[in-house]
């Protein structure tokens, strides 16, 4: 009879082989493509660990030497053990005309994210992309009616989340306008008195980081382990057993009435990051207010108005051209063999995305792209023929990859930059800002592989509008 340690022994061996095989076999289908750190089985474990802690700069070595191409990089915790990376207008262009039977977007993020493994029963499959209605459709079209609830939750949250001192007071950026962005987003979804509630904000704060952590984990476990690991550390369960008692009975009323509630936008990034960059070019704050008094004076705290502030649109987009969300954008998984338009042919089975950091440091497509330059966009909005459409923040293009691009670009673009700019502008609107004494340029984000979020403990001082 076999021992525990030999079955042990046998299993892990198993599990070797069958991976090495793998590796071996995608590899030679993937030989047109270069490497970025090693093609060797072994060595490519320490890329790999390169590629979780420094994938910023391994994608920017990439793109630099295959500018315009492809790329590929060793991933052995995913199930073919390889990503493809590209960049240059064709290759967007190939990916974002595929359809999702060819290229699947929810298939990509299933698999990066570990969706099936960590999602339990409330898992319906990456496949059945019912959000995206909701959020494009419902969301979009219902928002404007609703401004006025955003802006009543905005008030009251940042009054609750900012002293109304005429001193100089500290808060952690990140986590305070998360609770802001929390509860006005809320007050659209499941409206008053939940919104407020404290135990429905405390789960949702908990379960978000706890999802991104267990998300992280897996990443880091081999394809045949995900399913165990993902039942060990499933972050869902208490918290929808706990969100169902608050919500649960609204929701299945709603259903009843044939209406539906629609997902978070996670948009705290992209408005930390345009914070902190107002505090390093603080010579912005004086036409930034300027505008926003002269729109919401002549429009109210209104969608219009929003539209109507093109500085501040074109501020927030510089900022996320610079820092974004993440290094790479337009993930998709291959579903069967596509071929490209130069006849490079992705096997089935592997991930393929654009390198976003690059095509927005890209200094034949950005003049001085290392270069915050708050008002680029208006410019180009002012400058170029059909600019006033292209370089709106919202607008999918193939040098601005914030959104992606294609079928699969993110569905709620047009209620996340309404949300921040009224965030944004309500903010600036009453208070003055500036970096705490002894900080006196952005803060560094924290990377782990392609994806960004800026320092959660990092402060910025604020008082009441002087």
């Amino acid at each position: 009879m076999l021992s525990l340690t030999t079955c042990f022994v046998a299993i892990v061996i198993s599990l070797f082989l069958g991976q090495w095989y793998r590796f071996e076999i995608t590899k030679a289908k993937l030989k047109s493509i270069p490497t970025v750190g090693s093609s060797n089985f072994i060595v490519s474990y320490f890329s790999f660990l390169r590629f979780v802690f420094d994938s910023r700069r391994m994608m920017a070595e990439g793109y630099r030497k295959y500018q315009g191409s492809l790329f590929k990089v060793r991933v052995p915790t995913l199930e073919s053990g390889w990503v493809v990376f590209g960049s240059g207008h064709q290759i967007v262009e190939d990916i974002r005309r595929a359809t999702i039977d060819q290229l699947s977007f929810s298939e990509a993020v299933s698999e990066t994210l570990g969706s099936k493994y960590l999602h339990g029963s409330y898992y319906d499959g990456p496949n059945i992309p019912y959000h995206f209605d909701v959020v494009r459709l419902s969301l979009t079209r219902s928002f404007p009616a609703r401004f006025a609830d955003l802006r009543d939750e905005l008030q009251v949250s940042v009054t609750d989340s900012f002293p109304q001192s005429e001193d100089w007071f500290e808060v952690p950026l990140f986590n305070s306008l998360a609770a802001i962005v929390l509860r006005s987003s809320h007050r659209l979804f499941v409206g008053l008195p939940t919104c407020r509630n404290e135990r429905y904000l405390k789960i949702l704060n908990d379960v978000v980081p706890r999802r991104a952590m267990a998300g992280n984990l897996v990443q880091l476990v081999p394809a045949a382990l995900k399913p165990i690991v993902g039942k060990m550390i499933n972050p869902f369960s208490r918290p929808l057993k706990e969100l169902d008692e608050l919500i649960g009975p609204m929701i299945r009323e709603r259903l009843k009435q044939e209406e539906t509630l629609g997902p978070t936008w996670q948009d705290r990034p992209t408005l930390t990051n345009a914070m902190f960059d107002l505090a390093e070019h603080l010579h912005y704050l004086t036409p930034l207010r300027e505008e926003a008094e002269e729109m919401v004076g002549s429009y109210g705290w209104t969608k219009e108005a929003m539209n109507r502030m093109r500085k501040l649109d074109s501020f927030l987009k510089e900022s996320s051209r610079l820092r974004g969300i993440g290094s790479v954008s337009m993930s998709r998984k291959v579903m069967k063999d596509f071929t490209l338009s130069d006849g490079t042919v992705l096997p089935a089975g592997c991930l393929v995305s654009i390198v976003a950091g690059g095509v927005h440091y890209d200094p034949e497509l950005y003049d001085n792209p290392d270069k915050f330059d708050g008002f680029r966009f208006l410019n180009l909005r002012e400058t170029e023929e059909g600019g006033e459409m292209k370089y709106q923040m919202v607008s999918l293009d193939h040098k601005y990859l914030l959104f992606g691009h294609g079928r699969s670009a993110c569905p709620g673009r047009f209620f996340a930059v309404n949300e921040i700019k009224a965030i944004f502008a309500h903010i600036i609107l009453n208070y003055d800002i500036k970096f705490p004494d002894g900080v006196s340029s952005h803060p560094d984000g924290r990377w782990f592989t392609t994806m960004y979020t800026p320092d959660p403990s990092a402060p910025l001082s604020l008082r009441k509008r002087q």
